[in-house]
């Protein structure tokens, strides 16, 4: 899928107890684990309204008053400033808690959809996104030859997980930067996107892929997908001396292309990849998750990583619930929890 679900209809499968909590425990849905109070009295098979995090909760709008108290952020939509709460990782008791639940006549429904309903116009959420520290005027839409950046976390695929554990991919570490795709097109013009607009020719987004030599990198129909990490971008939490580029993905002609043909000179700048041996599709989702946590120095000596991404192979036939849900991306990631609660997202 293209558009993240933010808010979305889901069932809960089970009700944990905390050890040593007397007004609270976790409600499981998918793959995620979530903190209710037991005041409200969930149990295995309720449908609810599940926010995942990054949902930003407009303080102006009555339904999530109790919550701007937690703490507020602004984001500019468009020509207007938007205030509210950000929903983060948290870790309550030992237990990690992602995201939020609502009952669904809270949001105002008065009829229960069915299970995967995306109602995230409904609850009136926007996805939250950090500020831009990487300047360029906007010129026009993303329309590079490729799709934009998009990873789905693992904990939503879980109705397919015995699918993807049949799967070949490469495990690359995800690096908290800034998104960027460069781009060639047919007349040998190139072009610089943020993740939802194209950026004019003097960006310093620009500037700095041509400081690294991709801009000649690339052919004609092909775009190359990177995370600008360094000082000056999302606080530098890997603490690199310079600003650089990761290169994730590489296109051609809308089409995603492995590794082994990527042009001459570009893995020199990709991010790191993992032993697909060791960090092979194995056991449980709750397996993996745990696995990834903790997740260090694979960027800078000692320094937690954000996580992992699983590319695909490309030459692989994926069942039609799967493509649609990882799009022509096909990829997904597990975020290190330990990396979350320590930088607060």
């Amino acid at each position: 899928m293209s558009n993240r679900k933010l808010v979305s209809v889901q069932e809960i499968t089970n009700i944990d107890p905390i050890e040593g909590a007397d007004r609270i425990e976790v409600a499981r849905i998918l793959g995620w684990r979530v903190v209710v109070g037991k005041d409200m009295h969930l149990k295995p098979g309720d449908r609810v309204a599940y926010f995942e995090t990054d949902s930003l909760l407009p303080a102006y709008d009555p339904r999530y008053k109790a919550f701007q108290k937690r703490g507020q952020k602004t984001m500019i939509v468009g020509a207007k400033e938007i205030t509210g709460h950000v929903l983060r990782t948290m870790k309550l008791r030992g237990v990690y808690s992602q995201g939020l639940i609502m009952r669904l006549d809270e949001l105002g429904f008065r009829y229960t959809p069915p299970v995967g309903t995306d109602i995230t116009t409904e609850a009136n959420v926007l996805k939250y996104e950090e500020p831009l520290p990487m300047g360029g005027a906007q010129i026009g839409r993303f329309d590079a030859p490729c799709s934009k950046s998009d990873a789905p976390r693992l904990q939503t695929l879980t109705d397919y997980w015995g699918e993807i554990k049949t799967l070949k991919a490469v495990p690359t570490v995800k690096v908290d930067g800034t998104s960027t795709t460069l781009s060639m097109d047919e007349r040998g013009q190139v072009h610089v996107y943020s993740r939802n607009w194209e950026l004019d020719s003097m960006s310093s987004n620009m500037q700095l892929a041509k400081r690294f030599q991709l801009d000649k990198m690339l052919w004609p129909g092909m775009a190359a997908q990177f995370e600008l990490c360094g000082p000056g971008i999302q606080s530098n939490r890997l603490k690199l001396p310079a600003q650089r580029p990761f290169v994730f993905a590489v296109w051609k002609d809308h089409h995603k292309i492995d590794r082994d043909q990527w042009p001459t000179g570009m893995p020199n700048l990709a991010v790191p990849e993992l032993d697909e041996n060791e960090w092979a599709l194995t056991g449980s989702v709750d397996d993996m998750i745990a696995k990834v946590d903790g997740l260090r120095g694979n960027v800078t000596k000692d320094r937690l990583d954000e996580g992992i991404v699983w590319h695909l192979h490309e030459d692989q036939q994926l069942s039609e619930g799967l493509a649609n849900e990882l799009g022509a991306n096909r990829c997904f990631k597990i975020i290190n929890n330990k990396y979350l609660t320590k930088n607060g997202l």
